[in-house]
């Protein structure tokens, strides 16, 4: 048993040291070493720790991974969340998606107005089940407010308004997130793996990872929550909107289980007209036979 025991801690180490921990794992004095150097931050405090005794008591080792998934657990009370970051620009607007473990890059996507634009939003968030959305907002270098961080503002309620209709109240919440540097570091990361990289058009998607990176590692604090427009006929027509919506989706419902039960029912009336008409080949097929048998006795007696 201790020489499993053992296997298993072996597996877990090179699993550690080959895993890209989220950093908001990783206190602030460990956050910027090597993998190697992590994992000798970490291994003390769950593999050699004196409160902990590996034994034959499978008991003990639940315990262990008990508290290893409580520790995962409560560094990020948004662990598991699953986010759709936006990092938006007038010509370009890079999408990504994460759950607070290694973000993925979407698409790119050019050339679309704000009510295109967030319309693609909309299906992103519904093929990909993501139950918030993360804008990017730009400020300069001082935190000042720059011309384009009115625009994301404008465009954060255009799309607050769209997810509303669609999704209803506070199903999909939008979230601002400071970008500062994101663009910048995108084009940094891209460069120190490939020298040779076409940073032209691939930089959007990776900078919206990079959003969602920080605003994990944050825990989202200081995020700023986008609330629909103060205008009481825009709030109205959005909830117009969202009711139609659901009317909609009421009668769309109604009218596929009527093709439904119509299937069935045209089902059980060909299944009913194959029966009759099995019933009435057998007859025939009974009568035929009893004519030939009479035939055969009439010939029989001439004979």
């Amino acid at each position: 048993m201790i020489v499993a025991f053992s296997v298993i801690i072996s597996h877990t180490k090179a699993f550690l040291i080959s895993w890209k921990f989220p950093t908001s794992f990783i206190p602030p004095e460990a956050r910027y070493h090597t993998k190697a150097d992590v994992f000798t931050y970490i291994t003390p405090t769950f593999l050699s720790s004196s409160d902990i005794r590996f034994s034959d008591d499978i008991n003990q080792n639940k315990d262990l991974l008990d508290a290893m998934a409580h520790m995962t657990s409560s560094s990020s009370s948004l662990l598991g969340r699953k986010s759709l970051g936006v990092d938006f620009g007038l010509v370009r607007t890079g999408l990504a998606v994460s759950v607070g473990y290694e973000p993925k890059p979407l698409n790119t996507v050019s050339d679309l107005n704000n009510t295109q634009l967030c319309q693609h939003i909309i299906k992103l968030v519904e093929a990909e089940e993501a139950k918030q959305i993360i804008v990017g907002l730009p400020f300069h270098k001082n935190g000042t407010e720059a011309e384009q961080t009115i625009i994301t503002r404008q465009f954060a309620s255009t799309l607050i308004c769209a997810t509303y209709a669609h999704f209803g109240p506070d199903k999909i919440p939008i979230y601002l997130w400071d970008e500062r540097y994101t663009s910048k570091e995108a084009a940094a990361r891209k460069r120190a793996a490939n020298p040779r990289a076409n940073l032209f058009k691939e930089l959007d998607a990776d900078a919206a990872c990079i959003i969602l990176e920080y605003y994990y590692q944050d825990d989202g604090k200081g995020a700023i929550k986008v609330e629909l427009p103060d205008d009481e006929n825009i709030r109205n027509a959005v909830e117009q909107a969202w009711l139609m919506k659901v009317e909609e989706d009421k009668q769309r419902r109604e009218q596929l289980r009527e093709s439904r039960m119509n299937a069935s029912n045209s089902r059980q009336a060909m299944m009913e007209r194959a029966r009759l008409l099995d019933e009435r080949l057998a007859k025939e097929y009974g009568r035929n036979n009893v004519s030939e048998k009479t035939n055969k006795k009439k010939k029989r007696k001439k004979k």
